[in-house]
Formats: C-alpha cells, sequence, structure tokens
C-alpha cells in the first residue's frame, strides 16, 4: 500500500472525496469538485476555470487548504513527482471545520445574490459535507502525511481565501424538487462505485466509498432509528449479495454469507451494533470474492470447478467431468490446465487436502474416517497425496495443531 492510498483511505475515514484533476481539465472532471452544486444555483458556472484558477493558486511540492466563496474547504496539491504523472493535481474536498446554521445560508444568499428560494438547496447540500472539528489533530495528520507524500520535510498546509470574482449568473429561481438531485446523483455514483468494489474484491477502494456514502443524507422511512437502520441495512446485504453474484461465486456460498448477515442484523440492538457491522460485511464479502470468484474463467472450467469444490467427497475424475458437461475430456484437459495453472487431478486433490486439514482439527476422527470424508477411499493414497502437497504426513500435521508441538 502506497502512500497515496494511505492518504485516501484516511480522507475516506473523514468521508472527504479524493479526487484526481488534470492541469486542464474537462468540464465533467471539473464538476465533480462539488458534485454539481454550482450547476444547480448557476445558469451556467464555468467548472473548469474554477478549478485551474484553484491549481494555479498551488506552490511546487506544496499544499493549500483552499476556501472558496461558499466556505468550502479543499486540499489541494500536485501528484508526487515521483509517480510520474505531471500535471496531475489531487483535490480533497470539500469539507468545513465547522456546522452551518440559518445565519450562514442567508448570509451565502446575500452574498451571491441568489433567490430566497436557493436556501434549500443550501441546506441540502451542507447536510452531506464532512465536517472536520479537530483542526489541529486534522492539519497535523495531514502535514505528516503529505510532508512524505510529496518529499517534503518542510512542507506547511497554507491557507489561501478565495480571491476570483464569481461571474456566473444566477438561476431566477430554483424548483424545489430538483434540490436533492444532484445529491442523489452523487448519492448513486457512490454507491455504484462501492458496488464495483465489493465485485472486484478490493476492500480499500469499497471501504473509502463506504465513508463517502456516510456522508449522503437518507430519509429516515421509520420513527424508530434502530429499526430504520436494520432495514437499510437488510437491502445493503441484498445489493453486496447480488454485487459478488456479478464476480460469478456460486450461489451456495453467497447464501451463506447472506444468511450469517441477516441473521446478525436481526440480533442488532443497539446503534453502535449497527454501524460497526458495515465493515464486517464489506470485508467479508470482498475476502469471498477473493476466495471463491470464478470471474476470470471459461464456463466449461467454472463449471468443473464448482462441482470438484462441492463434490470433492465423490469419484472424481477428468473422464467423468468431461461426461457430466458434455466435454471433449481432451479441450477440458487443456483449457481447465490453461486457465487454473494446474491438472483436473491436481486440483481435486488440493481441494480435498483443503478440506482435510480442516477435517483433522478433528481430533476424535480416525485417518481412515478422514480420508473417506475427502473422497479417499484407501488411506495410504490419502497419506502420500498429503505429503506431497502439504509436506508432512497427515499425523505431523495433526500434531503441529497442538499448542506447543514441535514437528
Amino acid at each position: 500500500m502506497d502512500l497515496r492510498d494511505i492518504l485516501r483511505d484516511t480522507l475516506g475515514a473523514y468521508r472527504v472525496q479524493f479526487l484526481y484533476l488534470h492541469r486542464h481539465p474537462v468540464p465533467l472532471e471539473a464538476s465533480a469538485l462539488d458534485f454539481l452544486f454550482r450547476n444547480q444555483l448557476y445558469e451556467s458556472f464555468d467548472y473548469v476555470q474554477f478549478a485551474e484558477n484553484i491549481m494555479a493558486l498551488v506552490p511546487e511540492d506544496d499544499v493549500i487548504d483552499y476556501r472558496d466563496d461558499f466556505d468550502l474547504h479543499y486540499l489541494v496539491f500536485p501528484v508526487s513527482r515521483e509517480i510520474d504523472e505531471e500535471n496531475i493535481y489531487v483535490f480533497c474536498g470539500p469539507f468545513t471545520y465547522k456546522t452551518f446554521n440559518e445565519e450562514d445560508f442567508e448570509r451565502l444568499i446575500h452574498l451571491h445574490g441568489l433567490t430566497s428560494d436557493s436556501i434549500e438547496a443550501l441546506r441540502w447540500y451542507f447536510k452531506r459535507i464532512p465536517v472536520i472539528r479537530d483542526y489541529l489533530s486534522w492539519q497535523n495528520l495531514l502535514s505528516s502525511l503529505l510532508s512524505r507524500y510529496l518529499s517534503n520535510p518542510d512542507l506547511q498546509i497554507r491557507s489561501v481565501v478565495f480571491n476570483h470574482p464569481e461571474t456566473a449568473k444566477p438561476r431566477p429561481s430554483v424548483s424545489l424538487s430538483s434540490i436533492p438531485y444532484s445529491s442523489v446523483e452523487a448519492r448513486y455514483a457512490v454507491e455504484n462505485a462501492l458496488l464495483e468494489a465489493i465485485r472486484r474484491g478490493d476492500i480499500s477502494e469499497a471501504t473509502y466509498q463506504q465513508n463517502l456514502f456516510m456522508g449522503f443524507t437518507l430519509d429516515q422511512r421509520l420513527s424508530d432509528p434502530l429499526q430504520d437502520g436494520k432495514y437499510m441495512l437488510v437491502a445493503v446485504n441484498t445489493t453486496f449479495r447480488k454485487a459478488i453474484e456479478q464476480a460469478a461465486v456460486h450461489p451456495l456460498y453467497i447464501d451463506a454469507i447472506s444468511g450469517r448477515f441477516a441473521a446478525e442484523i436481526a440480533g442488532i440492538e443497539t446503534m453502535e451494533e449497527l454501524h460497526a457491522l458495515i465493515p464486517q460485511m464489506i470485508r467479508h464479502y470482498c475476502l469471498l470474492v477473493h476466495q471463491h470468484s470464478l470471474e476470470r474463467y471459461s464456463s466449461a472450467v467454472r463449471s468443473c470447478l464448482n462441482y470438484i469444490d462441492f463434490h470433492y467427497m465423490e469419484p472424481l475424475n477428468l473422464e467423468s467431468l468431461a461426461e457430466r458437461f458434455v466435454i471433449n475430456k481432451n479441450y477440458l484437459s487443456t483449457r481447465f490446465h490453461r486457465e487454473v495453472g494446474m491438472t483436473v487431478t491436481e486440483y481435486i486433490n488440493r481441494t480435498r487436502i483443503q478440506r482435510a486439514e480442516d477435517l483433522l482439527k478433528k481430533k476424535t476422527l480416525s485417518m481412515q474416517a478422514v480420508a473417506e470424508q475427502c473422497g479417499f477411499s484407501d488411506a495410504n493414497y490419502f497419506t502420500r497425496i498429503f505429503r506431497k502437497i502439504n509436506g508432512r504426513s497427515p499425523n505431523e500435521y495433526r500434531k503441529s495443531l497442538s499448542p506447543g508441538t514441535k514437528v
């Protein structure tokens, strides 16, 4: 994990967006800076000029804390030269150092010449902006990380205040029905990014997106916050399940993990338990993708892998699998070895030995019983294959599981 990933994940824990922008960005790229907030208030806002004006203020190998005309803050700095990506800047934000109240909204409306109905748009928008309440800790943490990232031991985060007069024309009115639009659109974008990260099994990215998602204010459907949160987790569990299904994880694995989390959700009694379960769900769903995703395999090989994983205790070989799935055995042998990196027989044996390692933890099972439950009719043959794959005999492996035992 490099410093850039650590920076992004640290900011994600604060729910702060981590955004890359080219020195001359395209409008769609630049509009991500404020989640299209200004586009909602102005008839034609020039996001490209807005972004370029900020980047022009950034010293080489240094960082600015830029406060814009809505009192929103951004940490802005160039991408490290060591990464060899010139003319790319990182924008961390928007965020604020205080919670905004009605007086603040009235002041911003007067300052920008906005219509009175714009106040609802400001209320909606600032609900989702993260608030950094401990300024000194925030500055110390980011200064330490950024000084290493930019290889600048003397780095200081410099405060820069907005100094470009606004030229965009305010909209004559802001439709109440359109106020949540940009917020909902941004929320769906983050939600999709979260599900895509889970489909790939990317725990770091999924955690970052989940932290951003928690910054959105969701309508409470029920009067009881805990019950409302539990209903939300049930929906989350369902969407995570569908995400890893797209990664070609077998339904039996998916059903097991979703059923487990469904039971845990039902047993939640406090909001603390509810919030703690979300990162657990992300981690375990991602790990399941790492362990059991067959997305990269062809349909024929995927069918064989799934069948072996769930029928390893039965008589299995190349011929029986080719016959079951109506595939030429020579074609299956070649394709399987190319995609999996081992022969069908080797994969069958490895799957059986992995299961045997679990069974050997049960000290009451005889070696013959372990062998039979793993698909080996001959205990001696089982021992030979176990030693070949594990590097030691089943008895030696079992002894090594006892505390203080040296083998």
